[in-house]
């Protein structure tokens, strides 16, 4: 299910990488998936006949094409439930879906920009949290009470954490692979650089991990069950 996404802006305020003060950011209206990818929709990629298995999907960059040649099967779950988010992704894998979606609905599917991830949390209010500007430990999986462990269903807080778009399980549950780098602030899949995070995951106890405009990062090689990732839609191909 995708969400439609108005144009807008947004505020980068967590400093980091490139951002060293606020930056304001312009995005263009875009579609954002309801929900993170799932362990089922992830599976279908890896056993599909020209899925993880093709060389085509990680012909995008030296560093994937690398990464799979070291890698011919995707790591091990801890959590498998179907429709909780897929982990122990890396950010190369995520892309590579991505470029198997594409192929597969002739529409151009990628990972977000951290900036338009913030736009589909936040809208253009301002709000510190997807739901409104007060915390709540109901409203999004997290270990702020020390008993969380493991991912939940992403529809889980569905009603209660919605964005103002209606986007779906967007902070808690698992940190989502952005395609900016975090060096440069670009959205590139060729470079090695580590890539922007957002969202806090199951794990975390920091309440300001969850705030919307929190940003965090990681070496695009390296995955874990904190670390999932949800795509966007900008259209049909030419």
């Amino acid at each position: 299910m995708w969400v439609k996404i108005p144009t807008g802006e947004v505020t980068l305020t967590h400093a980091g990488g490139y951002v060293f003060h606020p930056v304001q950011q312009k995005v263009e209206a875009f579609e954002i998936a309801k929900y993170p990818v799932t362990v089922a929709e992830f599976q279908a990629f890896i056993d599909a006949s020209d899925g993880f298995a093709d060389s085509q999907w990680w012909d995008y960059s030296d560093a994937a094409r690398l990464w799979r040649l070291e890698n011919d099967q995707p790591l091990p779950l801890d959590f498998s439930e179907d429709d909780h988010p897929r982990t122990h992704i890396t950010w190369y894998e995520a892309v590579a879906y991505c470029q198997w979606m594409t192929h597969k609905t002739d529409e151009l599917i990628r990972l977000p920009t951290e900036a338009e991830w913030q736009l589909a949390a936040q809208g253009q209010d301002g709000r510190v949290y997807p739901w409104g500007n007060e915390w709540s430990v109901d409203y999004c999986h997290n270990n702020l009470e020390q008993q969380s462990i493991g991912t939940k269903s992403v529809t889980a807080y569905e009603g209660k954490g919605n964005s103002p778009y209606g986007v779906v399980d967007m902070i808690g549950n698992v940190w989502e692979w952005c395609g900016t780098n975090w060096n440069s602030g670009k959205y590139d899949v060729v470079t090695d650089d580590v890539r922007v995070l957002r969202g806090g995951s199951w794990f975390d106890n920091v309440m300001n991990h969850f705030r919307v405009t929190f940003r965090s990062s990681w070496n695009p090689s390296i995955a874990s069950d904190l670390r999932g990732f949800r795509v966007v839609r900008s259209g049909k191909l030419t």
